[in-house]
């Protein structure tokens, strides 16, 4: 008796074994849209990089979803990921999904896509760049604190907290600010069609409403995530219910609270804060 049942358990376990195969299979063989996740601040592009070169080399994925909820963040790791887009978007379709907001450095991802949507009441635009200093040479002065740096060149410690911003500094730092605020217009007026002095008429900075930002030509239509989903597969002449292939970014509780706390600290004193000599120095897209 029990070696009948020993063997009409392991029949069972055979079979369900082959049907999750066989659905395993079926499913991978079935044509998919992939999701890219951008949300809250964009502090580093290694994570969203992988999944991009994921999509890239998956067959099955046919085209791709960027869903973005994201004040902005860093310069360098929007432009790598705009980058990756623009490779990805010559083999197949991509359509950008604005959430709540997509500002700043997250409007520069929303631009490599072949269509943007925006809801009604989405945050968007925020075409702009803004460096942050502290200075807290007048409260350690009244302390009785001096700081005293030695350099090798005049504006190796440019920025320090430690006192005033002299003259040359200032139109140092205006004129970083104003090379990468131009990249960002260059990207914006290719990437959208528009003319430079219309982009740069909207440039300053200020965020737009989905509505409004369509009336100027910074989004393509106004929408939600299913409308995305059905953009995709019109260009890509998928029928039914679509796959949807969501990677997930694996991190830690460690992890997960350092970006709770960093989405409500102050950026001069969070992680994402550009550091230059001993100042604090903030050059990123950003609505704040």
């Amino acid at each position: 008796m029990k070696k009948k049942t020993k063997r009409i358990f392991i029949i069972i376990l055979v079979v369900l074994v082959a049907v999750v195969g066989i659905r395993t299979v079926r499913d991978t063989m079935t044509p998919a849209i992939g999701i890219l996740e951008v949300n809250g601040p964009i502090l580093d592009s290694l994570s969203y990089l992988e999944i991009i070169r994921g999509f890239e080399e998956d067959e099955q994925v046919k085209g791709v979803i960027v869903r973005l909820d994201s004040p902005g963040g860093r310069v360098g790791p929007s432009q790598e990921v705009y980058e990756a887009l623009l490779r990805l978007k010559e083999t197949k379709p991509v359509v950008a999904s604005m959430a709540s907001i997509s500002a700043s450095g997250a409007y520069y991802i929303a631009c490599a896509a072949d269509t943007v949507y925006a809801l009604s009441g989405t945050l968007t635009g925020s075409i702009g760049v803004i460096l942050e200093f502290i200075d807290v040479s007048e409260g350690l002065s009244k302390l009785g604190v001096r700081a005293r740096s030695i350099t090798g060149g005049s504006l190796k410690d440019a920025g320090t907290p430690f006192r005033p911003m002299s003259e040359d500094e200032r139109k140092y730092f205006e004129a970083l600010a104003r090379d990468v605020h131009e990249q960002f217009m260059e990207a914006v007026a290719q990437s959208r069609g528009l003319d430079a002095a219309t982009v740069k008429e909207y440039a300053d900075g200020r965020v737009f409403t989905g509505r409004q930002a369509l009336a100027i030509g910074l989004i393509d239509k106004l929408g939600g995530y299913d409308d995305a989903i059905e953009d995709v597969k019109e260009k890509t002449g998928m029928e039914g219910k679509p796959r949807i292939i969501r990677p997930q970014e694996s991190e830690g509780v460690l992890q997960g609270i350092k970006r709770l706390i960093q989405s409500y600290v102050p950026v001069q004193f969070r992680g994402d804060a550009g550091r230059l000599s001993d100042g604090y120095l903030r050059l990123e897209y950003s609505i704040q």
